[in-house]
């Protein structure tokens, strides 16, 4: 999609009065918050404001049923061109939903299908195919773009396919998914996993050591996840979870070891060669705050688990060299920072 189409929009609506109060009115319903007195006064995330404005220029019904997109196209009021305008009436053929991943071809696109709607699309797309896995499913916007079908949303969700089931059972049975019931379900789902979690503070040690769950010793912490069986929080020491790690991938403890130890060295990696980056970018030699610090790490991070599990793995089996060399050609949006 060409680049600025949906941020035209958007400056339109939030640049003219006549639409302040409809704008307000979208914040509250969205964030759940019906004190919001306007945009500014709302400390949003990154994330967060992309899925609002996705779901704003979609999905949101002004006060005569129309959504933007919808108004936007009727009334032209950029004064644009045919040409320039048949994009926005392309983008109101628009899918937003479930979809499951039925091939990759890397650097050039995906075909999904929605279990919903059975209906399939072949969608061009060119980072995606890198970060994606087959039979995974993914929660995005397929849109036309000109004569073929793009990713048009603000985010998509990566889901394992092995949640299919779980996922199916919640989302897919709602008779119309948007985008901000998706946040909201993710929302509860978060809150949720927070409580039961709270169960295990007293099993969470100091120094980062534990009292494990599965062999009831004190020892260094090693992961915090659910029991498959019972769906309870569990904490595991980190001998316990080498031993996991060794018997589900049929190799030798020191083996595991040896490539726990490597996953997170390829990571760091990642971390260190977007940091320079940044600081090039800036024209810095080092971070000015340990805000700034974090505002940089939560960008690289977010970089970095929207990765596929597949494509993080296997980084392992490469040399520092080679990965640096990658890692140089994965963007990460320091922009606005």
């Amino acid at each position: 999609m060409e680049k600025g189409i949906i941020h035209r929009l958007l400056d339109y609506y939030f640049g003219n009065s006549e639409f302040e109060k409809e704008i307000i009115r979208a914040l509250r319903q969205f964030f759940n918050k019906p004190d919001i007195l306007s945009y500014d006064s709302l400390d949003i995330e990154d994330r967060d404001e992309m899925i609002f404005n996705e779901w704003l220029v979609f999905d949101f019904r002004l006060r005569d049923g129309k959504t933007l997109l919808e108004d936007f196209c009727q009334r032209n009021p950029c004064n644009l061109s045919d040409t320039e305008l048949q994009a926005y009436y392309d983008l109101q053929e628009n899918e937003y939903g479930l979809f499951e991943i039925l091939e990759i071809e890397s650097g050039k696109g995906l075909k999904v299908k929605s279990p919903k709607t059975a209906k399939g699309y072949e969608v061009k797309e060119f980072m995606g195919t890198f970060q994606a896995e087959e039979e995974e499913l993914l929660i995005a916007r397929v849109g036309k773009v000109g004569d073929h079908f793009e990713f048009v949303g603000g985010d998509c969700y990566n889901l394992p396919a092995e949640s299919m089931s779980f996922f199916l059972s919640k989302l897919a049975s709602k008779q119309k998914l948007n985008p901000k019931i998706t946040r909201d379900f993710f929302e509860q789902l978060k809150e949720i996993k927070k409580k039961d979690f709270e169960s295990t503070k007293g099993k969470l040690l100091d120094g980062g050591r534990c009292i494990c769950d599965l062999c009831g010793k004190k020892g260094k912490m090693g992961a915090l996840t659910y029991d498959k069986k019972t769906g309870e929080p569990i904490v595991i020491c980190y001998k316990c979870d080498l031993k996991i790690k060794a018997q589900r991938e049929g190799i030798t403890i020191k083996e595991a070891e040896k490539r726990r130890k490597r996953m997170f060295e390829v990571s760091n990696l990642f971390r260190d060669v977007k940091i320079e980056e940044y600081l090039d970018h800036k024209n810095k030699k080092e971070l000015d705050s340990i805000e700034e610090a974090n505002r940089v790490l939560k960008r690289i991070m977010n970089a970095w688990n929207n990765l596929s599990i597949k494509q993080r793995k296997d980084f392992d089996a490469m040399d520092n060299e080679e990965l640096q060399r990658i890692y140089e050609n994965i963007p990460v949006d320091f922009s606005d920072l």
